[in-house]
């Protein structure tokens, strides 16, 4: 019987750490760095259908909303001010800049999740609420129609998860190879990449604003920079190794001129040591000799001291007896 209450307790602890765990997934979805993700700097809302996420030209994302009203403020000079960084990217509106579509399927997934707790959020088959999202095709499916779409032929390849997976791992969105359309013809989709200005264009784009340029097929031109990044891999290579080297030989180049500079600075102290010992060896012999001399001069003056004394003794002796002969004299004149 405690075996049995033992085992039970266990069960519950166990069913409780798990549904932590379910609690805990939500609140990683809901956390501060994917709201940030998918957050426009500039106006603090979420992106959405009429706020498209556009990659400036430092690479940081606004909505059209504030490009365009960036480029109201700053009218006549076609530049827009990156609510991130503050650098200027020149353009002639929102469209004219690319679409951020990592950003703006990871807002719409987000805005779908929240559709699903709420229920509003519809199967694209029917009217039961959606749970799935399918990447390839990005649209929404109840479990029924996924099992569908999955077992279909056309589609059997294409990549179907749950909204929670997909905001749990959203870098998943980046692995599914999908198709883009043009910025400037939204029908078209990008089939050519422009070498003279650097951008993927639509067969419209191509016989028109890019006429003059040199395109390829998109394809084609991925290949080519792929090539050409492998042909670069050798020198790179080859550059990094002897960067290595010379940040070896600098290396050991500072270490010996830190051992050389501590041993000259342990040589130097040692002469300063020794130039203060001889020092104040021959301040202790300046200061005997002069303390010699100074009681020799002392010995001096004491005998010329003593010397004066009787010369003035004497002196005074012979004063006294001029005063007493001057005196006899006196006398004798007197009694004359």
């Amino acid at each position: 019987l405690k075996a049995e209450k033992k085992l039970k307790k266990k069960t519950k602890q166990s069913s409780k750490r798990r549904s932590r765990k379910v609690d805990y997934l939500d609140t990683e979805i809901a956390s501060d760095k994917l709201v940030e993700d998918i957050t426009c700097k500039g106006c603090r809302k979420k992106f959405s259908s009429g706020r498209v996420p556009k990659i400036l030209h430092c690479l940081h994302a606004m909505c059209t909303e504030c490009i365009n009203v960036s480029f109201l403020f700053n009218e006549g000079k076609n530049k827009v001010k990156c609510a991130s960084c503050g650098v200027l990217s020149a353009g002639r509106n929102a469209e004219s800049f690319r679409t951020q579509s990592f950003v703006q399927i990871l807002a719409d997934i987000a805005s779908c999740y929240e559709g699903q707790l709420s229920g509003k959020l519809k199967c694209i088959g029917c009217n039961n609420v959606a749970g799935l999202r399918c990447l390839t095709c990005n649209e929404n499916y109840c479990q029924e129609h996924t099992d569908f779409h999955v077992r279909s032929r056309a589609t059997s390849h294409h990549k179907v998860l749950s909204f929670k997976q997909i905001l749990n791992a959203p870098l998943i969105i980046s692995t599914i190879k999908r198709e883009e359309n043009c910025p400037s013809h939204p029908a078209k989709i990008l089939e050519f990449f422009c070498f003279t200005c650097r951008l993927p264009v639509c067969t419209a784009c191509a016989l028109t604003q890019h006429k003059d340029c040199i395109y390829e097929e998109l394809g084609t031109a991925i290949n080519a920079l792929k090539q050409k990044f492998e042909n670069l891999k050798p020198a790179f290579n080859k550059k990094q190794y002897n960067l290595k080297k010379a940040d070896a030989a600098l290396d050991a180049s500072q270490k010996n001129v830190e051992g050389e500079f501590g041993h000259s600075m342990a040589g130097l102290s040692d002469s300063m040591d020794k130039i203060m010992r001889t020092l104040r060896q021959k301040e202790a012999s300046m200061n005997h000799s002069i303390e010699d001399h100074r009681k020799e001069g002392q010995g001096e003056l004491r005998v010329h001291q003593s010397m004066l004394e009787e010369q003035i003794a004497n002196i005074e002796s012979g004063v006294d007896f001029v005063d007493t002969v001057f005196e006899f004299w006196r006398r004798r004149r007197r009694e004359r």
